[in-house]
């Protein structure tokens, strides 16, 4: 317990603080005990959110997270590659025009290219399972 004037550490037992003379109360509400540390937002969520990936990651298989992770690194990729040219260009001192909508267009480029890429992997998945349901129903006959 700690005393309620000085705060110094002292013994469950102890009736009056030996550092500042101050008479202990044994009412715990009137006595100071340090405050608690609380779990953080964040400490609390972080298994939840680790959980669902790894479901999410389960139920997609090992092809389509392969697929999706070279959609990702197709935008990656062409993002790179807008940003480069976008410095050459800026190097070279062509017009401002020119710059931005050869960098947009290198952009949506590559999006689209990861997106077309991610929504196949998807189309897989679904056909995956679809096959998967009809090959159980043939079973269960």
């Amino acid at each position: 317990m700690y005393c309620p004037k000085c705060r110094k550490v002292l013994p469950d037992d102890a009736t009056v603080c030996d550092a500042c003379g101050a008479s202990i109360a044994k009412e715990p509400e009137l006595m100071f005990d340090p405050p608690k540390k609380e779990k953080s937002e964040k400490a609390e969520k972080t298994p939840a959110v680790k959980d669902a990936f790894k479901k999410w990651a389960r139920e997609q298989g090992s092809f389509c997270l392969i697929a999706k992770a070279v959609a990702v690194v197709v935008m990656l990729f062409y993002l790179l590659t807008a940003i480069v040219y976008t410095v050459t260009l800026i190097v070279e001192h062509y017009a401002g025009g020119v710059i931005f909508s050869e960098f947009f267009l290198k952009l949506l480029t590559g999006l689209v290219y990861g997106v077309i890429i991610w929504l196949l992997s998807d189309a897989v998945l679904y056909l995956q399972r679809l096959y998967e349901m009809k090959k159980k129903e043939q079973k269960d006959k």
